[in-house]
This record gives C-alpha cells, sequence and structure tokens, in this order.
C-alpha cells in the first residue's frame, strides 16, 4: 500500500511537469452511417414489394464542403467520450431513434479535413422501418434517404447513392493484402461527397454485409413481427444478390419462432408471422 501511494504521488509530479506542447492535438468527430430499410414502390398492389437498403445523408448548409452531402456526426465535445458524442449527435442531427449503434472503424489521414487535423469514428445504426421524420441539424440544409448500391465492376467498386434526381457517384480501388482482415479502399473519384465519407460509408456496407451473415444484425432491421419472406428480403437487400428460399429457410430455422399469428395484407395470400427466437441469458450481441 505505501509503494502504491509513493508511485500515485510521483506520477502526479510527472504530469505536473510533463509537457507536451511538441505534440499536435487532433480534434475527434463521430460521423454516423444510418442504414434502414424501405419498401419500393409498387403500382400493382397485388404485387409484394421488394426491399431497399438506404442510407440518410445531409445537405451541408455551411463550408467546408458546403452543398456537399455528408454523413451525420459531430465534434467530441470535453467531458464526452466518442460513444456518448455518436449517441448524442444522432439525437441532435436527425431526431431519429435506432435500436443499434455500434464503431466499426476510425480514420485519421491528416488531409481528410480542409481545417485541420481530424480523427473521426465510424459508427452503423440502424432503423427498423419506423421511417420517422427526420430533423436536419442546424448546419444542414436537406436530409434525405438514398438508395445504396456498392458493387464491384472491372476491377474497381462503384458506390452509387440515389434519391430521385439526385444521384452521387464514387469510384473507389481495393487496397487490401492477403493480411488484412477486411477490405480497404481507396478514393479514385469521389462526386459531391464530403471529407472522405465515401469511404466511411464504402466500409460501413462491407461490415453490414458480414454482419448479416454472421449475426442475428437482420433483426434489428425488422418490426417486431415479420414474415419469412420479409427477413430474406432484407438479407438480400444488404447483401445484393438473390439467395434460394429452401436454404435461406433452413438457415434462419432455429432463429426464429412461430407468433400463431398471420398476415392481413388485402390482395395478397396471408403468410404466418414470425420473430426472433430469444437465446438463452437474453439477445445474443450483434
Amino acid at each position: 500500500m505505501k509503494k502504491k501511494v509513493e508511485t500515485l504521488k510521483e506520477n502526479e509530479e510527472y504530469v505536473k511537469a510533463y509537457d507536451d506542447s511538441k505534440f499536435e492535438k487532433p480534434s475527434v468527430t463521430a460521423d454516423i452511417v444510418i442504414f434502414e430499410i424501405f419498401d419500393s414502390e409498387e403500382n400493382n398492389y397485388r404485387k409484394i414489394s421488394e426491399k431497399k437498403l438506404k442510407v440518410l445523408l445531409i445537405q451541408r448548409g455551411m463550408e467546408p464542403f458546403k452543398d456537399c452531402y455528408a454523413l451525420p456526426g459531430g465534434f467530441v465535445r470535453p467531458g464526452e467520450n466518442v460513444c456518448k458524442a455518436a449517441e448524442r449527435e444522432l439525437q441532435e442531427e436527425t431526431n431519429l431513434n435506432c435500436n443499434f449503434l455500434e464503431q466499426f472503424g476510425t480514420y485519421s489521414d491528416p488531409e481528410r479535413d480542409p481545417r485541420r487535423w481530424v480523427i473521426t469514428n465510424g459508427f452503423m445504426a440502424l432503423v427498423s422501418s419506423n421511417h420517422e421524420i427526420i430533423k436536419a441539424g442546424d448546419d444542414a440544409s436537406a436530409a434525405k434517404w438514398f438508395d445504396v448500391s456498392f458493387k464491384e465492376v472491372n476491377g474497381e467498386w462503384l458506390l452509387r447513392l440515389t434519391h430521385e434526381e439526385d444521384v452521387i457517384c464514387a469510384r473507389l480501388k481495393e487496397i487490401s493484402s492477403q493480411w488484412d482482415v477486411k477490405k480497404k479502399f481507396k478514393t479514385i473519384e469521389s462526386d459531391d461527397i464530403a471529407f472522405d465519407h465515401q469511404l466511411i460509408i464504402a466500409d460501413a456496407i462491407i461490415q453490414l454485409r458480414k454482419w448479416i451473415t454472421e449475426t442475428h444484425i437482420a433483426f434489428r432491421l425488422l418490426p417486431e413481427k415479420f414474415t419469412l419472406r420479409e427477413l430474406q428480403q432484407i438479407h438480400e437487400s444488404v447483401l445484393d444478390t438473390k439467395l434460394l428460399v429452401p436454404a435461406f429457410r433452413r438457415k434462419v430455422a432455429l432463429l426464429v419462432e412461430d407468433t400463431g399469428e398471420m398476415t392481413g395484407d388485402a390482395g395478397h395470400r396471408p403468410a404466418v408471422l414470425y420473430r426472433e427466437k430469444l437465446q438463452s441469458g437474453g439477445r445474443e450481441n450483434e
């Protein structure tokens, strides 16, 4: 105990005398990639709507990158950790209630922000088909949901974000080595996306695709009760591929349970409603 007290006193003296002026101090931010699944608009009411993955972007109302689209986010305040900052910014900039918020990456390129050295932390948030009214923050002129497409084409990765007449594109090159545990990208060309947010969005899509195949995260994009078709559509929308019905249903059979209820949608054959099966000890970690 005596040794510990002596050590604490030595530490206090060291901290008082320590000069950190030779080290540049970067600012720290949190940027949030918010995903939600929307039904596509169908003219034929008898046809079951497809699901579309969308990401929320805000249009910046001030410099830098005025009028460009960006992810919701902001600076970490004194006395605040980065996770609390992400939760606060999510509420202040969008007014959305999300049931999943997880950090997935850190971005520290000294040139990523023209103002100064800013290290940002990428967070992924999921919204479960509530379609709440979004509220753009004070520094944003608009907030919109964009359709998401991210595919490899002729050796490059094309990120395409679409909202009605607004189309935003970025071309990325994969720079992963055989030792990397996840894909890495660099920007070849980016159109109307602020900072390096095209890289953050690309990383979030890749991470979501990984999580949806390995965890229960798909249920965070669904209401409490859903059909197996809706669950499959969630997977197909995120993975951007069609899945075989029998194989998919075998895969999820142990993850869901029958509610004993049926859908009552006009024009469609009634379908069984399911819910996520709770694991022993509560929900599995996503």
